[in-house]
């Protein structure tokens, strides 16, 4: 972590190496503003793992990692990875009746929508199945339990095609609470950030989304995928804006995650300073 005395070197900056990200990067990664980062990609759930190590300064976590973490931790303003509704990324498949599930494979680079999966079913289905780590590979995880659990590209790019029963989890939540579902934010260590690093986070989001069809042009390339799809996913499906409904829908997901035994606690949400003086910082309660 970088000492909050001296902020002269370069913050560590962690992004999830998911498309759903590409906006959130876009103005850091193509150098569009001034800022001080020095970026790096992996992971959802390795990301909350290297910025608890000190790894990191900053990364964009999984909000259950927060979550775990909050008193330590703080959250930049106005970003984050939401959906209001069906995600088409986050999917839970299985190969026989619903109400038949005994065991539910789950993709290891996934925290808070494996969470989001036992909240799920437990509320909405009344199961509570045994879970078993896996490597997202839907073909395997399908062949050894009842159901699987995919999330981020590979669900997006590599299981579209597959035939099969699903439930889109983010659309299963909306239906549930009404709420919109926060699957990641910007988070990191109180101090370890300075206003301008704050700002430059915020401001590289809105030129992606400024700049979305560029955005979307260079991951369909990337990707090899159709530019339509690309488009639709992270304008449609995706939304980065983190306001108060969105916080909202963070909080409830954090009370159920409490009673169902995922959490110890229940979390405040505690963000970093807008503006200047930056004696205390604004607090969610």
């Amino acid at each position: 972590m970088a000492d909050p005395k001296d902020l002269s070197s370069k913050r560590r900056l962690g992004a999830v190496s998911f498309l759903n990200t590409k906006p959130l990067i876009y103005g850091i990664e193509r150098n569009l503003l001034p800022h001080n980062f020095q970026l790096t990609k992996a992971i959802p759930s390795s990301l909350a793992v290297q910025l608890n190590a000190g790894k990191l300064d900053v990364a964009l976590i999984p909000s259950i990692a927060y979550a775990k973490n909050s008193p330590t931790l703080r959250i930049v303003p106005d970003c984050g990875i939401i959906a209001h509704g069906a995600v088409n990324s986050i999917r839970l498949y299985f190969n026989k009746d619903l109400k038949s599930i005994r065991s539910v494979a789950l993709d290891i680079s996934s925290m808070t929508s494996v969470v989001l999966t036992k909240i799920i079913l437990a509320e909405r289905y009344e199961m509570k199945p045994e879970f078993i780590a896996a490597e997202p590979d839907l073909e395997k995880m399908l062949a050894s339990a009842d159901a699987a659990l995919v999330i981020g590209d590979t669900a997006l790019f590599k299981t579209q095609s597959v035939g099969g029963n699903y439930l889109d989890l983010a659309e299963e939540w909306y239906d549930m609470t009404g709420l919109p579902f926060v699957f990641a934010v910007w988070a990191g260590r109180a101090g370890a950030i300075t206003l301008d690093d704050t700002q430059a986070i915020i401001s590289s989001k809105n030129l992606g989304l400024d700049n979305i069809d560029d955005v979307c042009r260079a991951a369909a390339e990337e990707y090899g995928a159709d530019f339509n799809l690309v488009r639709s996913y992270l304008t449609d499906n995706i939304q980065f804006n983190l306001g108060e409904e969105e916080i909202a829908g963070m909080r409830q997901y954090f009370e159920l995650a409490y009673f169902h035994g995922a959490l110890e606690y229940l979390p405040q949400m505690n963000f970093y300073p807008l503006e200047s003086p930056a004696g205390e910082l604004p607090s969610h309660t």
